[in-house]
């Protein structure tokens, strides 16, 4: 008698949840003694069954989860802002007859995962599955296993509306569309208003996903029996252009840093979609679960544990430090990111304003930290005051600072003598870069005069076999 769930009520109001996190659940509920491991019983983050839009679900998270992270078994309720992180089985996994809204949801899928999300009905039973999700960011890591899988399943008669949805990393498939019956299924026509027999996959999305055994690209992934109205399932091919979304790593132990968030100027701010128009859904105009604005700041786990810059760090275009400087160069006085390596070569001199601040990235999307190199024949002039000192940095935020190894650091490479002679060049920059040494001691590189060098020290050459320790901190 315990446990029940479902009925007709979907105004059911059965609480509020509303910045709540879920970390480390999942272990068995009903013990099995013949099979104590694995009895079925393994509990999911969050388990919604028969609960109504009468619900709040705001701005809650699931983390390092034995079995799913949120399972809606049936039921309506609406969620916005929600985060599923390195669970061992689903990010998100609705059936029995799920109607609700979700907008702004995150997942990140490590090796240990299975999908993004799952998607299930119970055939052509009514009533069928019928999710409407608008704004989701899915990242899938490497992984060794389960090579074919879809980063979302969807299956068993399940339907739905998809909008402005963002699916990326290593993945079989972005779709992964299964066991079919009588639903309508198409990328062209939306549903009509009260059809929930119908999935409907909006041709805004974003799939730019590769498997990860042979690099093979499918965005989708259809058997037999679901056959797409006039075979016209679509979605956008180029990439996503998320600020950083690292290409190397299979779980949390190989993440130093991500950002979610759009590049600014990217294709995630170029194509999108409007989801439907009611009071539940707020209208974007950009693709994903995120803008600049990152809603994780301050209580998600990846903020806790260091690996997102801080909520005030806001990258553009125009403050972005470039990665080639080839002419002379002035960054003003105020704000500026290191996103990725930067070099200054062909004899420029790179002029820093007194007071300004460089905030670093811990790593590029390929595991180097960035770092600035002043190439041979080439200035610095980086002339602050004691009242307006120039400041390298890191974006975390304050409360994950003072810590080593945030970034890189600064590089400068001069003419001068070196022992024995002639030139080297410093260990993990690509061949042909970081080159120093000579014949000439008069060499001059520049000025730096009241800067500080701050929290620095991280591996400027990734090597995934040893990402703790390459030898080129």
């Amino acid at each position: 008698g315990e446990g029940l769930y479902g009925g007709s009520d979907d105004l059911d109001d059965s609480g509020t949840l509303r910045y709540v996190r879920v970390w480390y659940g999942g272990a068995d509920i009903g013990f099995d003694p013949t099979n104590p491991e694995n009895s079925g019983n393994e509990i999911n983050g969050i388990t919604f069954g028969g609960v109504g839009n009468g619900t709040t679900l705001e701005n809650c998270e699931v983390a390092f989860n034995k079995d799913d992270g949120f399972e809606f078994f049936g039921g309506s309720v609406n969620g916005k802002w929600l985060s599923a992180l390195f669970v061992d089985d689903d990010a998100f996994d609705t059936d029995e007859g799920y109607v609700g809204k979700l907008q702004f949801i995150f997942a990140l899928v490590d090796k240990d995962g299975d999908h993004a999300a799952e998607m299930d009905s119970k055939d052509d039973n009514q009533r069928r599955s019928f999710p409407t999700i608008s704004g989701a960011t899915f990242i899938k890591s490497d992984h060794t296993t389960g090579y074919a899988n879809g980063l979302i399943q969807i299956r068993e008669g399940g339907g739905g509306q998809f909008y402005n949805m963002v699916l990326t990393g290593r993945a079989g498939s972005g779709i992964q569309n299964t066991d079919c019956f009588t639903e309508t299924r198409s990328s062209s026509s939306p549903p009509p208003a009260n059809n929930m027999d119908y999935l409907y996959w909006d041709p805004s999305n974003f799939i730019n996903t590769i498997r990860a055994d042979n690099a093979a690209s499918l965005q989708f992934d259809i058997d037999s029996s679901c056959g797409w109205e006039n075979s016209d399932q679509s979605s956008q091919t180029s990439p996503p252009d998320i600020q950083l979304s690292p290409s190397q790593w299979s779980s949390v132990e190989d993440i130093f840093q991500i950002d979610p968030r759009p590049l600014d100027g990217g294709n995630l701010y170029s194509t999108f979609a409007t989801p439907p128009s009611d009071n539940f859904f707020t209208s974007t105009d950009y693709s994903g679960a995120f803008s600049s604005g990152l809603w994780l700041d301050g209580w998600s786990y990846l903020s806790v544990a260091g690996l997102l810059p801080s909520g005030n760090v806001l990258p553009t275009a125009s403050n972005t430090i470039p990665a080639s400087i080839t002419s002379d160069t002035v960054l003003t006085a105020g704000t500026w990111y290191m996103t990725e390596q930067v070099f200054v070569s062909n004899g420029a001199t790179l002029t820093i304003q007194q007071g300004t601040t460089i905030q670093s990235y811990r790593q590029d999307a390929g595991g180097k930290a960035p770092t600035l190199v002043i190439e041979q024949g080439c200035k610095i002039e980086a002339s602050g005051t004691a009242a307006a000192p120039i400041t390298f940095t890191s974006v975390l935020p304050d409360a994950n600072l003072p810590q080593r190894g945030t970034w890189g650091g600064l590089i400068i490479l001069g003419f001068g003598t070196i022992t024995g002679g002639g030139t080297d060049n410093i260990e993990g920059l690509d061949a042909g870069l970081g080159i120093y040494g000579g014949s000439d001691d008069t060499d001059n590189s520049g000025t730096l005069r009241y800067v500080r060098v701050w929290y620095g020290g991280a591996d400027i050459g990734f090597d995934p076999t040893n990402p703790e320790n390459s030898g080129n901190e």
